[in-house]
């Protein structure tokens, strides 16, 4: 939410309610909220719903929280947007489908992260009268170099458990480092206390390898960043659709090449600008990596074109200009409306 509003066309007024937090970002403007000491979620959304309709806002986002934004609209004659960064959840039952459709119903309408999440919601609540809208993530493009001399090396960024793909990358990056006497891997990861034991078959893994793959964990953004920058292939394995893949657009950012599962979001984010691979299948992922390493050519070509594309669609001040368009749209409507109307 800080990088679209910091892109905004109409950042200066924008405000950003959050909780309160020691240390807020100072390049937006920011009202923190403090929690109540009873009533939870509903308090919060009265108080918000009271003071933002004393207020001159036009429009109202809700940042991933369907009930929150649920109860501000049905108290505002503002369109109010949920934007979600998930697939939001198919209805186990009619009476979970109901409720659901009852907190969607005053919302003027969802932003989702990528085509494939927009397309899950309309297969699910058909129903739903809103607009329904797609604004991708994106990156500040000219924060990201993709001139640097790339080394010999292999990345894998992802949280530490089955689902992202990572011991699939391992055995293939192991088989692979076997015949590529001049290659390295890293892997970095987060979240290594989800599954202590998934971890420690990562570096059993590793160690088919000795010396030339590293693991390490909770690294500090920039030298995430860093890392692919640096990056010859990165791998993208995640084994369920992805919403989005901001990995993947990452690797695409530093002009890294890029094999992906292309699940869900992923297919969006890298278009044919990536080798997919079925990360269930670590023969052929290795058979992708093994063949990305011998050919130079390809890995120059997926690099720059992957670059282009991410330029192209995914810079941040296309992202927030689209954002603004989709809100502007909104709030013309809802002023085209005849009085009385919801």
């Amino acid at each position: 939410m800080r990088d679209l509003v910091r892109y905004s066309r109409d950042r200066d007024r924008t405000v950003v309610f959050c909780p309160r937090v020691e240390a807020p970002f100072d390049d937006v403007n920011v009202e923190m909220i403090d929690k109540p000491g009873f009533g939870g979620n509903p308090v919060i959304a009265w108080k918000l719903a009271r003071k933002l309709s004393g207020s001159p806002v036009e429009a109202v986002i809700v940042e991933q929280h369907l009930p929150i934004a649920s109860m501000i609209a049905a108290r505002m004659s503002r369109p109010v947007v949920l934007h979600t960064h998930r697939y939001e959840p198919a209805p186990a039952n009619r009476f979970r489908a109901a409720m659901q459709r009852r907190k969607q119903r005053p919302l003027a309408g969802v932003v989702f992260v990528s085509q494939s999440c927009a397309d899950h919601f309309r297969a699910h609540y058909p129903e739903f009268g809103g607009s329904i809208g797609v604004v991708h993530n994106g990156l500040d493009m000219s924060a990201w170099r993709c001139d640097r001399p790339k080394e010999t090396s292999i990345l894998v960024v992802g949280r530490a458990y089955a689902d992202k793909g990572i011991l699939e990358a391992m055995q293939a990056v192991t088989a692979c480092l076997a015949e590529a006497p001049d290659w390295s891997a890293r892997f970095i990861l987060s979240r290594p206390d989800l599954d202590p034991d998934y971890v420690a078959r990562l570096a059993i893994e590793a160690q088919k390898a000795p010396g030339r793959v590293s693991i390490d964990f909770n690294l500090p953004y920039p030298e995430v960043k860093a890392a692919w920058e640096r990056a010859a292939i990165g791998l993208v394995l995640t084994m369920s659709p992805e919403p989005f893949g901001r990995t993947a657009l990452e690797a695409l950012a530093a002009g890294t090449a890029l094999i992906s599962s292309g699940l869900g979001g992923l297919a969006e984010v890298s278009g044919d600008k990536a080798l997919i691979v079925d990360p269930r299948a670590p023969a052929e992922v290795a058979k992708a990596l093994a063949g990305l390493i011998r050919a130079p050519d390809l890995r120059a070509r997926l690099a720059r074109e992957g670059r282009e594309r991410a330029e192209k669609l995914y810079d941040i001040r296309i992202v927030a200009r689209a954002m603004d368009d989709y809100l502007d749209q909104l709030i013309e409507a809802r002023r085209k409306r005849p009085a009385g109307t919801n």
